[in-house]
């Protein structure tokens, strides 16, 4: 039959301390590193979690899955499109034109990406960057430009400003030199799309960028996917129904080895505050070893009662594991409270302290993100648990030991 006293005590010995001062403070030190343990490793695991997500839905949403072009330009288009959307894994396609060059400004100059889009199919890709009414102001204007905030931050311009575009500029059918062609354009919007396309993305319509490029067609038509990890397969599945002469590229050429690094990143973080929680709870150890130490009378005078040695190792189980419970709890909560507002918390610091820890020149995104995954809580909490039981075996079997004629011989 089970003994209840065995968890009694242990609960006891949790809930009342130790007898000395230093015994108390190595338990709560022990006790505390296991809470920070724990919590670190779910903000950690949160905010891997969030860029990782961020990845997906917001960096690889504000660019290309693929993009299928052809040299001198595409001339059936309509055609074209039609077969590509047969395609099972093809949710949305639109036209593009893209030229790199200069822009310049007040004596500023900085690179950019000019991206020439189809106003009309616009939505399916960059709807969710870029407000409606801006897209619409272009429109029906060809000679004004929508430039992403860090471009127009760098040139210093505004709204309804005059830049100017430089560009290599060549024309592949009639084998002309390359030279430089110089475009005078208004400023019609501003937008941020929060990424690492906010340093060089100018929007413009298709028609002016694709004349701007000297192409009598747009360059290549932009897909949509529904499997984003399928795009390398979905690529050479479509290409094999088109003629020789076209091409294509995708994410994963472009952007599969920052997504690779965030993966990378996350193991690397989660495995190095892993070993956080393994010394917190080697330092219970270390904690129950001196108890052990501490309550060794104690023992004696339980054995002499009758307490076996499977009793006295449960009591210290018992401990070690209340131990463990509580403070992986705490940790949990702790770690979940700062996981749902570690964007704020940050936002606050930077607002504060006037410094911006994240920025899109060097980061892909430049805020904080965060997404807590309850499983992940639920983990970190059992893992927690059972090391800091698994490690408690050890002091409870020397306890157990102890010989009581030998700790009550002097008293």
């Amino acid at each position: 039959m089970l003994k209840i006293f065995p968890f009694f005590i242990g609960w006891r010995y949790f809930r009342a301390g130790n007898s000395t001062s230093l015994i108390s403070f190595i338990s709560f030190m022990a006790i505390l590193g296991l809470v920070l343990g724990v919590a670190l490793l779910i903000l950690v695991m949160s905010i891997m979690n969030g860029f990782e997500r961020e990845m997906e839905e917001k960096i690889l949403g504000s660019i290309p899955h693929i993009q299928i072009g052809k040299t001198n330009g595409i001339d059936d288009l309509s055609g074209l499109i039609n077969l590509i959307e047969k395609d099972e894994n093809v949710i949305s396609t639109i036209p593009f034109s893209e030229i790199d060059g200069m822009l310049t400004s007040n004596g500023n100059a900085m690179p950019i990406q000019m991206l020439g889009i189809d106003i009309l199919k616009s939505n399916e890709f960059i709807g969710s960057f870029v407000a409606s009414g801006l897209i619409e102001s272009i429109k029906n204007d060809d000679e004004k430009f929508l430039l992403s905030k860090g471009v127009a931050n760098k040139l210093s311009v505004e709204v309804g400003d005059t830049v100017v575009l430089i560009v290599p500029q060549s024309n592949p059918i009639k084998n002309a030199k390359i030279t430089p062609k110089i475009v005078s354009f208004n400023v019609g919007g501003i937008f941020a799309t929060k990424t690492s396309l906010d340093q060089k993305l100018v929007l413009g319509s298709l028609s002016k960028v694709t004349d701007i490029i000297g192409l009598p067609y747009p360059q290549g038509i932009r897909i949509k996917l529904a499997n984003i990890f399928n795009a390398r397969e979905t690529g050479y599945r479509l290409l094999r129904g088109l003629p020789e002469n076209y091409y294509f590229s995708d994410w994963i050429q472009t952007h599969g080895n920052l997504y690779q690094a965030i993966k990378m990143s996350r193991k690397m973080i989660i495995l190095l505050v892993f070993f956080i929680i393994a010394i917190a709870v080697f330092n219970v150890v270390s904690m129950l070893m001196m108890i052990v130490v501490d309550k060794r009378f104690d023992i004696a005078v339980l054995k002499t009662q009758g307490a076996r040695n499977s009793d006295i190792t449960m009591i210290f189980l018992t401990q070690g594991f209340l131990i463990g419970t509580i403070g992986s709890i705490i940790g949990a909560v702790l770690g979940v409270i700062c996981a749902l507002n570690a964007p704020a918390i940050l936002n606050k610091i930077e607002s504060i302290f006037e410094f911006s820890l994240l920025n899109s020149n060097i980061y892909p995104i430049d805020y904080l993100p965060s997404s807590l995954l309850w499983g992940d809580v639920v983990l970190v909490v059992l893992v927690a648990i059972t090391l800091n039981l698994v490690v408690t075996i050890y002091p409870s079997l020397k306890a157990a030991k102890l010989s009581p004629a030998n700790e009550l011989k002097y008293d």
